[in-house]
């Protein structure tokens, strides 16, 4: 967060896999004061667009990585995470994954 006169800027914040989870975590970022939802990833999008509330969605998750994030939140399925996960600490984001895989594979990293 960085602070700009008394006021402070919002964590850009995207999200890889828009199903339930995905969604529930969407809910409870527009909930924070402190986070912006900037774009989420699925593949059951048929197409890239943007949300009527300005939110971006991508068909793939390099897009999504492409964009000015500060924190991705991983809620795909298991198979996916690690690439998602290591994608995302590449490109100097924070990650949050739900899944042990991604956490296995993050130790390679070191």
């Amino acid at each position: 967060m960085i602070l700009i006169g008394n006021n402070m800027d919002k964590l850009r914040v995207g999200i890889a896999g828009y199903g339930i989870v995905g969604k529930r975590r969407r809910e409870c970022i527009d909930n924070n004061p402190h986070l912006t939802t900037v774009a989420v990833c699925d593949q059951k999008f048929k197409n890239d667009g943007v949300f009527d509330d300005g939110v971006k969605f991508f068909t793939h998750y390099g897009k999504l990585i492409n964009e000015k994030l500060d924190i991705l939140f991983v809620s795909v399925p298991n198979f996916l995470a690690p690439e998602i996960t290591i994608c995302g600490i590449k490109n100097k984001m924070h990650v949050f994954a739900k899944s042990r895989l991604a956490a296995i594979s993050m130790m390679s990293l070191m």
